[in-house]
């Protein structure tokens, strides 16, 4: 009996890295490649919105070697990128482009969605291939910030966040700002505005604390 064997081969995935940034901020955006066909050609529009982010040009990934990379502002909120081998070089796995936005500073505690089409994609041969697609997110956070510090009978010491609905926050402590150790003090706080009481402060003359968002 003869038994051939016959590899399985991947198919093509463009995937956008959902990640997140301060208002203010600018953060890059990844977006991967990955694939077991050869792929000489990729051409796709990003969609965003215009009101809390702007676009950066994009940054060349490990994945794209003697490809030339082209982009243009198609429309507002619509952002075309291709990248071409004039040699039929294989487009490589790895990170395909970093978009760069920045957050405008007012811009509110949300995720923005950030959304492909128009794809295209061709192989040596200039065969067209198809090419799916992941899209993702930029969550825009606003740091909390803590509202009040309260002391109350009994020792404690009450504290109370101004955060937003949906997200997560942990508190973490230290004892100096010279040389702060940052220690998470809390089990994770829900909520717009969230409460903790700290009942361990009798033989500590100092504590410092801050809250931070948690996925």
């Amino acid at each position: 009996m003869l038994v051939i064997s016959v590899a399985a081969v991947a198919s093509p995935l463009l995937s956008l890295v959902s990640t997140q940034g301060v208002p203010g901020s600018t953060v890059n955006v990844a977006i991967n490649y990955s694939t077991d066909t050869n792929l000489t050609g990729i051409q796709f529009d990003l969609l965003f919105n215009t009101n809390d982010l702007q676009w950066g040009p994009p940054i060349r990934g490990n994945a794209l070697s003697d490809q030339f990379l082209g982009t243009n502002l198609i429309a507002p909120g619509q952002f075309r990128i291709l990248a071409i081998s004039f040699v039929d070089t294989p487009i490589s796995n790895g990170v395909f482009v970093y978009m760069p936005f920045t957050i405008a500073t007012n811009a509110p505690d949300h995720d923005e969605p950030l959304t492909f089409t128009n794809v295209s994609a061709t192989d040596a041969a200039a065969e067209a291939v198809t090419l799916p697609t992941t899209n993702g997110v930029l969550a825009v956070i606003v740091p909390p910030r803590i509202s009040g510090i309260t002391p109350t009978n009994g020792g404690v010491m009450h504290l109370a966040l101004t955060g937003s609905p949906g997200r997560n926050y942990i508190i973490q402590a230290a004892t100096n700002l010279t040389t702060p150790q940052w220690l998470s003090f809390s089990n994770v706080l829900s909520g717009g505005n969230p409460v903790f009481d700290d009942a361990t402060i009798s033989n500590v003359p100092v504590r410092l604390y801050r809250a931070l968002v948690v996925p």
